[in-house]
């Protein structure tokens, strides 16, 4: 029998969805009008736990619970980490691993498809290095776009290649927002999550690396010179050390050992291997402004993931007045008796919460923590192991925002593509319809989750 709720509102147990319902619609609306911010997402989610309080019987009560609610553990650890996070990040992708990963593709004198593939795999090592989607998108764009337009490379399948080696790296990086948040929700260790996901990265990865052999070339011809003088001048093999910090910090949180750690270990590597290797000066990381302020890489890193650590505690709450107001109990209750009575309805059940999130918001670490904790309930039900669960959460949210036409990715990828374009007069400023076809990875990944849920590919107890 259900525990009955500790907290009353006008209306009955469904009104306490109420600021939940709010946070959805406004940001649904806001996606709609092209303004996907976080900083928007934050108001929303006031608006809704404002309104929540106009119905609850007790507002003393109801008031409190919202400052009880905040200090949930979960949401803490993933706060917690996405400050060593960004920070670790904001250094790696300020060293120059950008221009390193450009001189390795300039060195390989790969063209066509072959292009196509290294800007994949490249992007795909960058992001996984740096744990950022959207900035391996930017920085990306910016250079391997142009060069593999005058190497023959189909410019479709380029932006195809970017997008997809970002959403592997979004997916598999144990520093990734959504790697943290996914593990965060289902209670479990960011090396597990790794370890176990790695089977779908490679599967899908793998169709990815084929269909940019088979569709990455194309027939329009440019001037080889133009190719060697824009990666003459992008190419940098300076920032290559910068890969040592970033193993060091996969290698422990692979082999098990505490996710701060690892984190902590990697800034202090890349403390001491960028200035050893004349890289950065110690100062770009943390320095004291004329201003009398701060700043920095690792500041600016982990200072602008605080927006989203400020939305991640709002929607905690709002999932926790949920379960406070007998809502949540209710919602498991029909799931136990409808879709999820077995270990593949609840599985299934699991990615309609997460990919129904994804496509109100667009911001997957949103997604995750609006749903997590639902999933993470569910899950518990059937014994499915919480590095199942994260993956389900983690892979669809790492599908979704890389093919979405109003996602925050693909509106900075016009952006940055309408920059390059205006420098040089042979690239063009490609349609979503255009590139869409091409987002290999994103488009793999979704149904490659449905197959395993369905047929049980990969599901683990405990």
């Amino acid at each position: 029998m259900a525990p009955s709720a500790k907290l009353h509102f006008h209306g009955g147990v469904y009104m306490s969805a109420l600021p939940l319902l709010i946070f959805f619609v406004t940001a649904t609306t806001l996606v709609i009008l092209g303004a996907p911010a976080v900083e928007g997402m934050i108001m929303a989610a006031m608006l809704g736990l404002s309104v929540g309080m106009i119905f609850t019987h007790d507002v003393a009560a109801y008031s409190e619970r919202i400052f009880s609610l905040m200090a949930n553990r979960i949401a803490t650890v993933a706060v917690v980490c996405w400050l060593w996070a960004g920070a670790f990040s904001g250094i790696l992708a300020s060293s120059g691993l950008v221009e390193a990963m450009v001189w390795i593709g300039y060195k390989l004198n790969l063209t066509g498809a072959g292009f196509t593939l290294v800007v994949f795999l490249s992007s795909a090592l960058f992001a996984v290095s740096v744990g950022t989607g959207l900035g391996t998108i930017v920085g990306f764009t910016a250079v391997m776009y142009p060069a593999g337009i005058v190497l023959g490379a189909n410019p479709a399948a380029l932006m195809g290649a970017i997008f997809s080696g970002a959403a592997l790296g979004d997916n598999l990086a144990p520093i990734s927002d959504t790697t943290i948040v996914s593990a965060a929700t289902q209670e479990t260790d960011v090396g597990g999550v790794v370890r176990s996901r790695l089977k779908y990265v490679l599967i899908a990865a793998g169709f990815s690396a084929v269909l940019f052999l088979l569709l990455g070339s194309s027939s329009a011809a440019h001037q080889p010179g133009d190719a060697e003088k824009l990666l003459a001048e992008t190419a940098n093999p300076k920032g290559l050390p910068m890969l040592i910090p970033a193993a060091i910090v996969f290698i422990i949180a692979l082999s098990g050992g505490h996710f701060l750690a690892a984190l902590t270990a990697g800034i202090a590597a890349a403390a001491i291997i960028g200035p050893l290797f004349g890289i950065f000066e110690l100062k770009s990381i943390f320095h004291l402004t004329a201003e009398g302020g701060v700043s920095g890489s690792a500041v600016q890193g982990a200072i602008g993931l605080l927006p989203t650590a400020i939305l991640t505690l709002l929607l905690v709450t709002s999932i926790g007045l949920l379960q406070e107001g007998g809502f949540l109990n209710k919602l498991m209750e029909w799931l136990d008796r409808s879709i999820a009575k077995t270990e593949r309805g609840t599985e299934l059940s699991i990615i309609a919460l997460i990919t129904f999130a994804n496509i109100c918001v667009s911001v997957n670490t949103v997604a995750m923590v609006a749903t997590g904790p639902m999933a993470n309930t569910l899950r518990k039900r059937h014994d499915i192991h919480p590095h199942r669960s994260a993956n389900l959460l983690d892979t669809v949210s790492c599908s979704f925002p890389y093919i979405l036409p109003y996602s925050a990715t693909i509106v900075a990828a016009a952006a940055v593509q309408q920059q390059v374009a205006a420098r040089y007069a042979f690239v063009d400023v490609l349609s979503f319809s255009q590139e869409a076809g091409y987002f290999f990875y994103g488009i793999v990944l979704f149904p490659l989750m449905v197959i395993a849920a369905l047929t049980g590919f990969g599901r683990k107890h405990g």
